[in-house]
Order: C-alpha cells, then structure tokens, then sequence
C-alpha cells in the first residue's frame, strides 16, 4: 500500500498575476515520493519553466 501526502504551497503565479496557494498531492512508488498532481496549470502554463511555486515543489519533493 502507497502513502499519498498533500502539502500546501505559496507564491506568486505570473499566469493569474497574483499571489495563490496551490495543493501538491504526493505518491510514494518503489523510488520515493514523486509529484501525483497539483491544482495548477503547471505543464501547460506559459510559465513553468521559471514557476516560484514550482521551484518550491521541486525543493520540497527532493527533502522527503
């Protein structure tokens, strides 16, 4: 059985220009936690190569 963790991230999102708080849901597979999904655009937004919010997700995901 594979635990799921939700984590709530803050910052600012350039695509609705504006501060937001977006939920990170978090999958444990045999290599660790891997990033299930999140309540943004990120992937289809134009932004998501330089995202803040990602930035912090990643840097969470890396410290499990």
């Amino acid at each position: 059985m594979s635990e799921i963790r939700e984590e709530f991230f803050n910052g600012y999102c350039k695509n609705y220009d504006m501060a937001r708080t977006a939920i990170g849901e978090f999958e444990q597979g045999e290599e660790g936690f891997v990033l299930d999904r999140i309540d943004c655009d990120y992937g289809n937004c134009p932004y998501s190569e330089d995202c803040e919010m990602m930035k912090k997700v990643f840097s969470f995901l890396s410290k499990l």
